[in-house]
């Protein structure tokens, strides 16, 4: 997974450019052109360490808190959709809580390449520098810029879940009938190119269904103009965008957006399965079919 944030991490920080409010322009191409003859290409990389700081924290809390919340509710409420929505929300807040001064860092530096220091913007040196600004010019709630618009982007994860644990179902119960129908062992397990064209879906059609919260994230998290912030919060920000950019505001970078995190979807969640399938295996110590 790090090897992976790596290679995509130029379409992260050309998505974010595209989410600024600087309006350098629409256009991917011609982002990733202003950032390479302003910053070369080390600007392509900018925030890639907070990024591989973030993947475990942010992953493992999220599955565990998925999980630890699913297995408290089954007995309750039944597997059933409202246990995998309260799930999936609950991940998401608690992975987002988690982590939120992890990504405001990353943000801060990938918007570099749009800077503006005539109006009062501060060109960080570093990490270290960004860090320390943040803290003396924000305060410990600076860390925290856009973290209202994180947990409304929970249902985003609340939607692939559901998505995702539907999809998966409907094509085991498909694939344990085409096994008894051909005289093969039965199994419900599936191969991993379902599982990983299922993650890919859900994530699609999550992230169209809620991507105008990053786009007001991204705005949250901008430095201020002659000290004075334009976004100021979750509502504000979404109906400013709406008023002065239009629809088109509200899902800009979202094309960009999509080719990085879906395919990284489809594997964290093919990976997923793949390791509780070894752990059953383990635990079972038989080996069941694929």
């Amino acid at each position: 997974m790090r090897h992976l944030s790596t290679i995509t991490c130029p379409i992260e920080v050309v998505k974010t450019q595209l989410q600024a409010s600087s309006g350098v322009s629409h256009n991917p191409f011609a982002v990733a052109r202003h950032i390479f003859n302003t910053q070369g290409a080390q600007g392509f990389f900018r925030g890639l360490s907070p990024t591989l700081l973030g993947i475990f924290p942010s992953r493992a809390s999220y599955f565990w808190a998925y999980e630890t919340m699913k297995s408290g509710l089954v007995p309750v409420l039944g597997d059933g959709t409202v246990t995998h929505i309260v799930a999936g929300l609950s991940a998401g807040a608690t992975a987002n809580t988690i982590t939120s001064p992890i990504w405001m860092v990353k943000t801060r530096m990938q918007l570099l390449a749009s800077i503006d220091a005539a109006h009062g913007q501060v060109a960080y040196r570093g990490y270290r520098h960004a860090i320390q600004t943040i803290y003396r010019q924000e305060g410990f709630r600076g860390f925290y810029k856009g973290l209202t618009a994180s947990y409304w982007g929970c249902s985003e994860g609340c939607i692939q879940f559901v998505a995702y644990e539907k999809l998966k179902r409907h094509l085991e119960a498909r694939h344990a009938e085409h096994c008894r129908r051909n005289g093969l062992p039965v199994t419900d397990r599936l191969p991993p190119h379902q599982y990983f064209l299922s993650a890919a879906a859900s994530k699609l059609m999550a992230t169209i269904t809620t991507y105008p919260h990053e786009v007001v994230r991204t705005r949250l998290r901008e430095q201020a103009r002659n000290g004075v912030f334009k976004y100021t919060g979750m509502w504000q920000s979404l109906n400013l965008i709406g008023r002065e950019e239009g629809v088109r505001g509200l899902y800009a970078g979202m094309a960009t957006h999509v080719a990085r995190v879906v395919p990284n979807a489809a594997i964290l969640f093919l990976s997923y399965e793949l390791i509780n399938r070894w752990f059953e295996d383990r635990d079972s110590g038989t080996e069941r079919p694929a």
